[in-house]
């Protein structure tokens, strides 16, 4: 079992507590999944109590064994009924009553909120402090990005299983198995975490065809038929014919770390018209890589990217078509898939060395398919490195 090392959990609870004591915050009660795992090294039915000042505290509903083995925070402390937690919060914060208390209002579930507001903490003011968090978790540190390498070899492995599975009339729906299958025995866990209300993700998007250019429900530039309304994305029982581009984008989770990447196959020669959008792809790739620095402005970043394409002529296709064009290039990654920074219009927040994002330009073109190129990405303090190491030619089976 990989552990998340002491130090790094310090020094997250400690950056914590500086914005806590900023936005004078006396403490934030962290309650999901993800964050949860991120500050105690361990997912639990728990309320990780982090003061401004002092230590946390761990309270664990189920499992307090496990938390023990998995966490270094102590103390644990078995939490059996929620009317216990407002004086162990008091208890973390000094003994003194807390005046205002941070949670996690992006993803807390309104009837849970209400229950804190009006019956488990009525004296305090409720905060949201996920901003606050996620600030923290878009710098990452040495052993978060050495799960990040870990996770990307996953994803080496799918994209030299393509050429050994791919053929005539396979479906995509048994590609995106033997893919699965291979990135499982590689170390994949299969959970995708997403923070975004109603964001589902399985293990990608493994498309072909003119029905890989059928548009995504949610917030992403493509989508996919997909096996049913019910989850309307992804892989079909469509069969993969000789002369269509295959779409590959697969997400990969290792030690509860992530990796995006897409890479695109044919069988023989694609159409003209995508391979000059594949070839753009790679273009804007290594150009983008220039200029993505520590410093670069987010924003100013996405409209570089955009004139470029314009400049190809590419502009009705790119990151959609029509109303299912979103309004991004790139996405932070770490231990969910939409972290900061995002390169989206509008952003205002500056590259800092250790941020990674997942970078994705591509283009839909409605009958024909879809062609693109997205590596994960770690910004350093000279350059921009693709933790992917698969080949990013267009791969002819």
């Amino acid at each position: 079992m990989i552990q998340v090392p002491i130090s790094d959990l310090a020094g997250r609870i400690v950056s914590l507590q500086a914005l806590l004591m900023k936005n004078e915050v006396d403490a934030a009660i962290i309650r999901q999944n993800a964050d949860l795992y991120y500050f105690a090294g361990t997912v639990q039915d728990a309320h990780l109590v982090i003061p401004a000042k002092g230590q946390p505290l761990f309270l664990v509903r189920r499992d307090v064994s496990r938390a023990e083995a998995q966490s270094p925070i102590r103390p644990v402390i078995p939490l059996q009924k929620l009317k216990d937690l407002a004086p162990r919060v008091s208890e973390a914060c000094g003994g003194v009553v807390p005046r205002r208390l941070g949670l996690e209002l992006d993803v807390l579930p309104t009837s849970t909120f209400f229950l804190y507001d009006e019956e488990i903490f009525p004296r305090q003011e409720l905060v949201d402090v996920s901003g606050m968090i996620r600030q923290v978790r878009m710098i990452k540190s040495e052993w978060e990005i050495q799960m990040m390498r870990r996770a990307a070899s996953i994803s080496q492995v799918i994209a030299d299983t393509v050429p050994l599975v791919l053929r005539e009339e396979i479906t995509e729906l048994e590609l995106s198995a033997e893919l699965e299958f291979a990135a499982r025995k590689a170390g994949h866990l299969g959970l995708i975490r997403l923070r975004g209300f109603n964001m589902d993700m399985y293990f990608g998007h493994v498309l072909s065809g003119p029905a890989a250019a059928t548009g995504a429900y949610g917030d992403m530039p493509t989508g996919g038929e997909g096996m049913s309304p019910a989850f309307g994305q992804g892989p079909s029982l469509r069969k993969v014919r000789s002369g269509e581009m295959v779409n590959v984008d697969t997400m990969v989770n290792f030690n509860g770390y992530l990796n995006d990447q897409t890479r695109n196959y044919c069988i023989g020669e694609p159409p003209a018209r995508l391979r000059e959008a594949y070839d753009l792809a790679r273009e804007i790739h290594g150009r983008f890589r220039k200029i993505a620095r520590p410093g670069a402005v987010t924003g100013e970043l996405y409209e570089a990217v955009w004139n470029w394409v314009k400049e190809a002529g590419w502009e009705d296709f790119f990151m959609g078509h029509g109303s299912g064009r979103v309004a991004f290039i790139g996405h932070g990654l770490g231990v969910e898939v939409d972290e900061f920074p995002f390169i989206a219009q509008g952003q205002k927040l500056t590259l800092q060395a250790g941020m990674t994002f997942a970078f994705e330009p591509k283009f839909i073109v409605p009958g024909m398919g879809i062609a693109g190129l997205e590596n994960t990405y770690l910004v350093r303090e000279n350059q921009l490195e693709s933790l992917n190491t698969a080949t990013e030619e267009l791969v002819i089976v």
